[in-house]
C-alpha cells in the first residue's frame, strides 16, 4: 500500500489525549502519509475534536482504518487495523503500568526502562512487538519556539499574577491513593502569602471537591489554570511542585528544579519530601540552587525519556509503516480471548 492510501484512527478516551496525538496527526500530515479520523468518546467529548471525528462506531467500521493509535488503556478488538499503544503518561512507577491487555499489536515505548520491561514480556508473550520512539507529546518541548523569560511573563499577564516573583506550578495526580491535593493544601494556603507566584494545574479527573478547596484561596498571585495542555506552562514556571504524576517526568525535559511529595520511583530526580512542612525548605532549597540535582534529573530523563530532538511521533509513524509493509503483524501468536474486557469494551461503545 502506498504511504498516501493509509487510513489511521486516533481513539480518545481522556481530554489530555489530545496534547498526546495531535502533534502525530500533524506529522501524518507533513509526511504525506495518508488520512486521519478521530474517535472520541467519555470525557473528551466535551472537548473539541482537532480533527475529522468519526461518531459512530458503524463509521469507522466503514472508514476500515490501517492503524489505531492509542494513548488509553483499551481499544475495540473488532475494529480493523494494526492496534498501537503509545501511552497516556511517562509514569510507569504506577501500579498495573506493565498490564498487558492482549488488545495491542504494537507498544510504542519511551526510553530504554520501558522498553526493557515491555520487549521481556513480549518475548514471553509473543503476540505483540515492542518499538522504542519516544513519546510523541514531548515533541512540542523541542518543535516551538518557547522562550522561558517570554513564557513566564505570558503566564503572569494571564493569570494576573506579580511581575518578578518565582513561578511556582503545583500539578498533582487525582487517584486519592496517591494525590498530595489534600496533604499539601493547607501548606500551600500558608504559604500564598510569601514572594511566590502559584498556579495550581490539576488533573481533569480530580475530585471536584478538591478543586473547590483550592478555589476558596485563589488570590493576586494565586490562579488555577484550566488549559489541557500542561507544557506551556512549565515552559515558564520556574519549579515544578507533584507526587506521582507523569508530569514530573515531562518537567525533567525543561532542567528545572522539581519536588515531589512521597514519590515511589526515581525519588532522587529532585527533592522528594515526606511531611507538607517540609514544604517551605523545600522551594528555598530550590530556588536558591536550581542546578543542585541537575545530574540527577539528566540521569533519570535518560532511563525514561532519552530523545530530545523533536523526532518521537516521526519515530512512531516509520516504525508502524515498517511492520505494515514488512508484515511483521502477521506472525504473531494469537491474542488472549479476553472476553469480559472485550464485553467490557462492546458495552461502552454502544
Amino acid at each position: 500500500m502506498k504511504n498516501k492510501d493509509l487510513k489511521w484512527l486516533l481513539f480518545v478516551s481522556k481530554s489530555y489525549s489530545f496534547s498526546i496525538l495531535k502533534p502525530i496527526q500533524k506529522t501524518i500530515f507533513n509526511l504525506n502519509y495518508g488520512e486521519v479520523k478521530w474517535f472520541v468518546i467519555g470525557s473528551a467529548l466535551y472537548y473539541p475534536c482537532p480533527g475529522t471525528q468519526l461518531k459512530t462506531n458503524q463509521e469507522v467500521v466503514s472508514y476500515n482504518p490501517d492503524v489505531v493509535i492509542v494513548p488509553g488503556n483499551i481499544v475495540p478488538d473488532f475494529w480493523s487495523g494494526l492496534k498501537v499503544q503509545i501511552f497516556h503518561g511517562l509514569d510507569d512507577e504506577v501500579k498495573g503500568f506493565y498490564k498487558i491487555t492482549g488488545l495491542f499489536d504494537l507498544y510504542c515505548t519511551t526510553g530504554p526502562v520501558m522498553t526493557e520491561n515491555f520487549l521481556r514480556l513480549a518475548n514471553k508473550k509473543k503476540h505483540f512487538l515492542v518499538r522504542e520512539t519516544g513519546w510523541s507529546k514531548i515533541d512540542e518541548v523541542y518543535n516551538s519556539n518557547w522562550n522561558f523569560k517570554e513564557q513566564k511573563n505570558h503566564l503572569i499577564s494571564k493569570y494576573k499574577l506579580c511581575y518578578g516573583l518565582p513561578v511556582i506550578l503545583y500539578a498533582p495526580t487525582f487517584p486519592k491513593k496517591y494525590t498530595s491535593a489534600m496533604d499539601l493544601v493547607d501548606s500551600i494556603n500558608e504559604l500564598k502569602e510569601c514572594d511566590y507566584n502559584w498556579i495550581i494545574k490539576f488533573h481533569p479527573l480530580m475530585d471536584k471537591s478538591v478543586k473547590e478547596r483550592y478555589k476558596s484561596i485563589c488570590g493576586h498571585n494565586f490562579q488555577i489554570a484550566d488549559e489541557l495542555n500542561i507544557l506551556p506552562i512549565m515552559t515558564g514556571s520556574d519549579i515544578l511542585i507533584t507526587d506521582i504524576s507523569s508530569v514530573a517526568y515531562e518537567f525533567l525535559h525543561f532542567n528545572r528544579p522539581l519536588i515531589t511529595y512521597k514519590a515511589i520511583a526515581r525519588i532522587d530526580k529532585g527533592i522528594n519530601i515526606q511531611d507538607p512542612s517540609e514544604l517551605y525548605p523545600a522551594i528555598e532549597r530550590s530556588l536558591n540552587d536550581p542546578d543542585e540535582f541537575l545530574p540527577n534529573r539528566e540521569r533519570n530523563l535518560y532511563d525514561v525519556h532519552p530523545y530530545r530532538d523533536g523526532k518521537s511521533s516521526k519515530r512512531i509513524i516509520e516504525e508502524i509503516k515498517d511492520i505494515l509493509d514488512n508484515e511483521l503483524h502477521t506472525k504473531l501468536k494469537r491474542k488472549p480471548r479476553n472476553i469480559i474486557r472485550k464485553y467490557q469494551i462492546r458495552k461502552m461503545l454502544s
